[in-house]
């Protein structure tokens, strides 16, 4: 049997006259709809013509995370586009060497000493590897340099990195690239000082090797002259005349001159084998690439015997055994008594700590040593090439003079020797020894300047700006393509026009906005929010709840409004939510309210409330069950609902008729103070299109950040062109900031 509604009178008596509700509400006539001439008058919808910076910045906010990932990577992307296709460049370091021209020529090296030669030559030592590698590792500063340290290979690096340039013969550009300005320069500056005074080493050496050379050359080149003069002169006197006597004679001193050029020919090309055989040798030790040898045992020795460390540790050790043997003295040859034994330990200690310090500088010069004998072989191999030299003129003399004398002995002695052709035949010895002996004033003049070798100042750091434009590019180009990005994204979500605020919703929508629902926190802020004690996110809920039931209400009474239902124009903008909370806060106020679930398709009120599904509307529109059966109390006072029930094609097709749905809502207005209608949503299916034109009013629900103004716009005119009364929009998921000045204001009343 059917239960009675709440207030309802007997099913045996026809129902009652309408009455004025207790809740002051106009009376209603429960047989025929309202009269619609008396609502409002609203602002028609308008639409935004083009995006504005406070919506693209609302569109880009619900899509931030989205905008900012890829912004970011197209940025990312973009600016290392712009790093590689922007030229590159790094910093340069550069200096300026100086070579001064040498006066003269020496021992016939033309070739060799020729300026742009000599310029070639110091560009190539400057960037040699051996150099480079005593810099880096001969000094600690600059083996401690940050480039140098992190590099594997410093000296590989160093030498693909410096440059040379021989701009004129007299000026060598030396340039260092890379990224440490300042590490660069303390190297070039270190680099280029060490060159210069192995330079000018080398440069003092050889020149020095040269004037002893050329002294020898002179002395012995003299030497033959006199030899010569005095052979010239002997003949003379022998002859007396030009003409002959005893050619026998003369022919025999003649042989024997002969017998010795021969001689002095055939040894010098002995020697010459030997010096040649020799620079072979030493040039073999200098290119050999191999583990470097040991070096020679008494260079060694003197650099250890030049430490000042050792000197000292010697001289303890001369004063240890000076004391040792006085104390040896007065105890008379004992060596058993304490004095001589203390002597004793000190001495031997000495001699301990002098023997390790030896071995130390032993092991710490052994890089020297093995410089001083690459050196000393550099050395000797020009000194051997010079010997060379110098042997192959007296060589190319003796030959000439032998020769000479050949021939005179050949044609004979008639008509007597002619002493004038002997003098002739001196004549090219003679002015040669001139040229040396000029050589060797020019070297001693050149003794006494300067090197040839002087650097202009210290190095000069050129920053390279191109490096500072890339970064610059590249961050322009980076933060263009990420401004772009985001605002693309903001731009394609501002295309869906997504609702923002209330504002929007009164002034491209043309809505009167009947109150605001804070946005719920998510389990993690609720959680927080109860460990702490706190609640005040309920206290707005139900406030702003109140302040839209309290707008309700009064637009109701003023147009005579008893049925009210909730839509949206789609799926998913908290419609149900909207029309439980109302119902509730109307029921909480002391107002019978009614909760009629018409959203027969996806019924979601009996879940809220944890009723059955049915019996509900269905089966009150297929005239299943009457409309008390369907009535279901809940936990709140004054509170009822009418779930949706089962639904079938009968249940759609009932409510197209229109009177099964009529006549229910017309037995509900006499019983109950406010219904509330939760129906489907406008857009997807008619069922809401239908339900409205038996309604007193139509509430929209609009969630901020999910509704579509074109999608809501939609609704609200299909909804005007059945004349149905929209009463307002609640908006619902308003950020909880806005409510925030409420917070504290009034302290939660107990129950």
């Amino acid at each position: 049997m059917a239960r009675p509604l709440a207030g309802e009178p007997s099913a045996n008596h026809p129902p009652a006259a309408v009455q004025t509700p207790p809740n002051g509400l106009a009376p209603v006539n429960g047989a025929a709809p309202l009269n619609y001439a008396g609502r409002p008058h609203l602002p028609g919808p308008t639409g935004a013509a083009a995006p504005t910076p406070a919506g693209l910045w609302n569109a880009f906010r619900r899509r931030w995370v989205l905008g900012t990932l890829l912004g970011l990577l197209f940025g990312a992307a973009a600016a290392v586009g712009v790093w590689f296709v922007m030229p590159g460049g790094k910093h340069d370091v550069t200096a300026v060497v100086e070579l001064r021209q040498r006066p003269i020529e020496v021992l016939g090296r033309g070739a060799q000493d020729d300026q742009r030669n000599f310029a070639t030559h110091q560009a190539f030592l400057i960037r040699a590897r051996d150099l480079i590698g005593r810099s880096i590792n001969n000094d600690p500063s600059v083996g401690s340099l940050d480039w140098i340290k992190q590099s594997e290979e410093p000296i590989t690096l160093v030498s693909e990195r410096l440059r040379v340039d021989v701009r004129t013969p007299e000026l060598l550009e030396v340039r260092l690239t890379g990224n440490d300005l300042d590490g660069m320069k303390a190297f070039l500056d270190k680099h280029l000082r060490r060159y210069q005074d192995e330079a000018i080493a080398h440069e003092r050496s050889t020149r020095d090797s040269d004037i002893k050379k050329l002294e020898q050359q002179a002395e012995s080149l003299k030497f033959e002259i006199e030899s010569m003069e005095k052979q010239i002169l002997l003949v003379s006197k022998n002859n007396s005349t030009t003409g002959g006597e005893d050619n026998a004679k003369r022919l025999a001193a003649l042989q024997i001159r002969f017998n010795e050029l021969d001689s002095l020919y055939n040894r010098t090309g002995h020697e010459l084998i030997q010096y040649k055989a020799r620079l072979d040798v030493v040039k073999q030790h200098l290119n050999d690439k191999g583990p470097p040898p040991e070096p020679d045992p008494v260079i060694l020795r003197e650099f250890v015997d030049a430490d000042a460390g050792v000197l000292e540790l010697r001289k303890l050790v001369a004063t240890k055994s000076a004391v040792y043997k006085r104390a040896l003295d007065v105890s008379g040859g004992k060596e058993d008594v304490p004095l001589v034994q203390e002597a004793k330990a000190d001495k031997t200690k000495a001699e301990e700590l002098l023997a390790a310090a030896e071995k130390a500088v032993a092991t710490e010069s052994v890089d020297k040593a093995r410089a001083k004998e690459r050196v000393g072989r550099a050395k000797e191999a020009q000194q051997l090439v010079d010997h060379i030299a110098t042997k192959d003129k007296e060589r190319e003399g003796y030959k000439a003079e032998r020769d000479g004398l050949g021939k005179l002995i050949a044609a004979g002695v008639d008509g007597g020797i002619n002493l004038q052709q002997m003098q002739e035949a001196l004549k090219p010895q003679r002015e040669f020894l001139l040229n040396l002996n000029a050589k060797l004033i020019a070297l001693r003049v050149e003794q006494k300047m300067d090197s040839r070798v002087r650097l202009r100042g210290d190095a000069e750091k050129i920053p390279n700006n191109n490096q500072n434009k890339k970064v610059l590019f590249a961050s322009v180009g980076g933060l263009g393509a990420f401004c772009a990005v985001v605002l693309l994204v903001a731009l394609l979500e501002w295309r869906t026009r997504r609702v923002d605020g209330v504002d929007q919703v009164m002034t491209e929508l043309g809505m009167r906005v009947i109150g605001t629902v804070p946005q719920f926190p998510n389990r993690a802020g609720l959680k927080a929010a109860v460990e702490a004690g706190g609640a005040n996110w309920r206290f707005v809920l139900n406030e702003s709840v109140n302040s839209a039931r309290t707008m309700l209400l009064h637009t109701a009474r003023a147009q005579s409004m008893q049925v009210v239902m909730v839509t949206s124009a789609t799926q998913g903008e908290g419609k149900t939510s909207i029309s439980a909370q109302l119902a509730t806060s109307m029921a909480t106020a002391g107002m019978r309210t009614l909760i009629v679930d018409c959203d027969l398709r996806n019924p979601c009120i009996q879940k809220l409330f944890d009723l059955p599904l049915g019996p509900g509307v269905s089966e009150v529109l297929r005239q299943e069950v009457d409309v008390s059966e369907a009535v279901q109390a809940t936990t709140v006072p004054n509170l009822w609902v009418i779930p949706a029930g089962q639904c079938s094609n009968a249940t759609i097709a009932a409510l197209a008729q229109g009177h099964p749905l009529q006549t229910l809502f017309n037995r509900l207005r006499g019983q109950f103070d406010f219904v509330i209608v939760d129906s489907c949503p406008v857009l997807p299916v008619a069922d809401a299109l239908l339900i409205g034109q038996h309604v007193d009013g139509v509430l929209f629900s609009i969630m901020q950040d999910v509704s579509q103004l074109p999608k809501v716009q939609s609704a609200q005119e299909k909804l005007g062109h059945l004349n149905v009364v929209l009463l307002g929009a609640v908006v619902n998921g308003i950020k909880q900031d806005v409510y925030s000045y409420g917070y504290n204001y009034v302290k939660q009343l107990p129950a």
